[in-house]
């Protein structure tokens, strides 16, 4: 199973990303936006692993540092030109740095390897994309829930899902 740990968007943050996601597909009309079923912001990316240890890593999340009430503001977007993929995000706070290293250390500990690559915040929000203007109108607040495991799958249709595990 393709696994990654990330944080899930908070229900209030959901018509906020969908309404930049729209203002970015107004600019890039070509490119595929992301089903907001899918936003969420990537910790660690993992790959594929054997679902036992996936089950391991999600019984350890729960002990990951506890950032209730704090939030991650969202003010910046740009563009990965590589994987072609349009983003919002925002400098990241202290918290998320540190549920990034938590996250990052659970794996060292358990001996699984994952993408060591710097760390840079971000909500993909559209694929194939070629944007290069601003989407965020007026920055917002993510509320900084626990990390989860979550499958990357392809479900019935094709369309590729992130189930939280």
């Amino acid at each position: 199973m393709k696994c990654f740990i990330g944080l899930p968007a908070a229900p209030s943050v959901i018509n906020k990303l969908v309404d930049a996601q729209d203002r970015a597909l107004s600019f890039d009309a070509g490119a595929r936006p992301v089903p907001k079923e899918n936003f969420h912001l990537t910790l660690a990316f993992i790959g594929e692993i054997e679902p036992d240890k996936a089950r391991l890593i999600a019984q350890l999340l729960p002990l990951t540092t506890d950032f209730n009430g704090k939030s991650w503001l969202i003010d910046n977007s740009g563009l990965f030109i590589r994987p072609q993929v349009a983003w919002v995000g925002g400098s990241a706070s202290p918290e998320i740095e540190h549920l990034a290293r938590e996250s990052r250390e659970i794996l060292d500990r358990l001996h699984i390897s994952y993408d060591k690559g710097r760390f840079k915040p971000h909500i993909t929000i559209l694929r194939k994309s070629h944007l290069a203007e601003p989407v965020i109108q007026h920055p917002f607040e993510w509320p900084i829930l626990r990390p989860r495991i979550f499958e990357s799958r392809l479900n019935s249709d094709g369309r590729r899902e992130y189930v939280p595990l």
